[in-house]
């Protein structure tokens, strides 16, 4: 799982067992909700929903469970995000910090920058869920700077709480299927906004690349914008057929 991403914040999806004695702090905080699923056989729950305002930012936050996912590799990551998310927050409100101090040292003021109304979110997506398989995304991103986008992606299978990975799905010769997909896949694209290798551009995959899966089952490799084409093609995405 990789840890670090272009903004260097460390960040990773996870999901959450729930506790009865959490202490949730924000004001606005809500109760823990259901969202559709589309196996009908696990959930996906809001474990905990919140919004804090404090006049110079507005942090939104939404943090996924599993409803059940209680041992083996997802306690593991469950004990992990909500430091990720705190670490997130605590970072941003910095990075916010520091953008005020030179906003009025460069003749703001105070009421100029409370009309800025930042926004700080952190969300979740689920990308695909049966009774096996559970494949979501966190993110987390400012409004008022897009360097400052994470996201993590976490793919597990929910038979025994285990980590998915790209040879579970693709076989011990993953790497070399993957790279001939991708590669095939930015060979026939024309919009010429791929790098190619002497620029840094696709070479290889590797065991940390990330990746959801979609409901057709098949892996989607996802890479940071600007990781091997220009920012105006996003993160680039690809589906690698099974």
């Amino acid at each position: 799982m990789e840890l670090e991403k272009t903004t260097g914040l460390v960040a990773a999806c996870a999901v959450f067992c729930f506790t009865a004695g959490l202490n949730i702090s924000p004001t606005f905080a809500t109760d823990m909700q259901a969202n559709p699923v589309l196996g009908g056989i696990s959930r996906v729950l809001t474990f905990r929903s919140y919004e804090i305002s404090d006049g110079d930012k507005t942090i939104s936050t939404e943090i996924p469970q599993v409803d059940g996912a209680e041992e083996g590799n997802s306690k593991d990551v469950n004990e992990q995000i909500q430091k990720i998310v705190a670490d997130y927050e605590a970072k941003a409100a910095e990075d916010i910090e520091a953008y005020k101090e030179a906003f009025l040292a460069t003749g703001g003021t105070e009421e100029e920058f409370e009309a800025k109304n930042i926004k700080v979110n952190v969300d979740y997506e689920v990308k695909c869920e049966t009774e096996d398989t559970l494949s979501l995304v966190l993110t987390g991103y400012e409004d008022w700077n897009a360097s400052t986008v994470v996201t993590e992606y976490y793919n597990i299978n929910l038979k025994d709480n285990s980590e998915i990975t790209l040879e579970d799905l693709l076989g011990p010769d993953y790497i070399n299927i993957a790279n001939e997909s991708i590669k095939a896949q930015i060979a026939s694209d024309s919009s010429g906004l791929y790098f190619d290798e002497e620029m840094g551009g696709f070479t290889t995959i590797t065991p940390e690349t990330n990746f959801y899966i979609n409901e057709a089952g098949n892996p989607v490799i996802v890479f940071q914008k600007y990781e091997i084409a220009a920012g105006a093609a996003g993160m680039p995405e690809f589906e690698i057929t099974k």
